[in-house]
């Protein structure tokens, strides 16, 4: 099993709400079946704190909510 933590910090609390926000309606309903990721917001920070069965598992959990947050912030930036 693989087990960790990232930690993504915003400028603000604001734009850590609008990502997050943006992301939490994929992340209650996206089925993962070999790996199982917490999301969280602590003040001006996204949390991913994340356990997979696999490396296969994680590369994709972990780049499914790093795209998502890219969009998010692409959007902010309009």
């Amino acid at each position: 099993m693989i087990r960790g933590v990232i930690e993504i910090e915003f400028p603000n609390d604001e734009i850590a709400k609008i990502v997050y926000e943006s992301v939490l309606f994929e992340h209650k309903t996206v089925p993962y079946r070999r790996s199982k990721m917490n999301f969280s917001l602590r003040e001006n920070k996204v949390v991913m704190e994340f356990l997979a069965k696999d490396n296969s598992a994680l590369r994709g959990t972990l780049n499914s909510y790093l795209r998502w947050i890219k969009v998010a912030l692409d959007v902010v930036e309009l």
